[in-house]
């Protein structure tokens, strides 16, 4: 597989998430076009993917016909590998500087009270390529708030922030007069307390209306593990596949 750092896309990039108000506007309209009408192309369309393992299903502009992006058309990234998960098994631990650690399955998170909420998912990176500019979409996520989970395992006073692990695991390299080293680990994102307990955070396991699928979240086709939908923040901060927060 191909490789593009996401370290990369961070500095390169603009970090964007926001959450999208002009889904239940009154001037939110699809794009359909009009019978005789052509969509003319951008002229600055960009260049071939180099790395389309790592980089999928980028939106098209010209094709955009709804607010919604589907499924299938929503862009995914790899940060490293793509894990295939046991949903049976899957557990998502919450640890650290906690006063209660808890170790939740899939069932446990959808027991607890659902939210729903539309936003746009924007990639860090988005235009921070001449090939990467479709790194954008918006859905209809669900699933249970986080800030309740994590008033639940008791955060302590020292605890400063809070650190997601994804499945997905990868080497990363660094190298400057100080230190050459190669380490193997989990993809990781962190976000402080503050932006963590805020009520508009959920554990997705849904995204319109379906199971979230393997580029998003999960492999598993009817009971997916849950990934991060977290509006009003850096996008960077998202963990896909998330099996550790602490």
């Amino acid at each position: 597989m191909h490789h593009l750092a996401s370290r990369e896309f961070i500095v390169q990039g603009s970090a964007a998430v926001a959450a999208l108000a002009v889904f239940n506007s009154q001037f939110a309209q699809a794009f359909p076009s009009g019978a005789g009408e052509t969509v003319i192309p951008w002229l600055d369309q960009p260049q071939p993917n180099p790395v389309p393992a790592v980089i999928q299903s980028q939106l098209v502009w010209e094709d955009m016909d709804s607010w919604v992006t589907p499924n299938e058309k929503f862009f995914s990234i790899a940060h490293f590998d793509r894990p295939s998960i046991d949903v049976n098994a899957w557990k998502l631990e919450i640890d650290g500087l906690v006063k209660k650690p808890l170790s939740l399955s899939l069932a446990d998170l959808k027991a607890r009270p659902r939210q729903e909420v539309a936003f746009t998912v924007e990639c860090s990176g988005n235009h921070g390529f001449p090939f990467f500019t479709g790194g954008i979409g918006n859905a209809r996520w669900a699933g249970t708030p986080l800030a309740a989970i994590l008033e639940e395992a008791g955060v302590k006073e020292n605890g400063i922030e809070v650190v997601f692990w994804g499945t997905d695991v990868g080497d990363i390299a660094l190298k400057d007069n100080n230190r050459d080293v190669k380490m193997h680990q989990n993809f990781a994102r962190s976000m402080s307390l503050a932006d963590a307990m805020s009520p508009n955070n959920i554990l997705c396991y849904e995204m319109n209306g379906a199971a979230l699928p393997q580029p998003n979240g999960s492999r598993c086709g009817s009971s997916p593990p849950d990934g991060m939908a977290l509006p009003m923040s850096s996008g960077s901060s998202a963990s896909r596949y998330a099996i550790r927060a602490s």
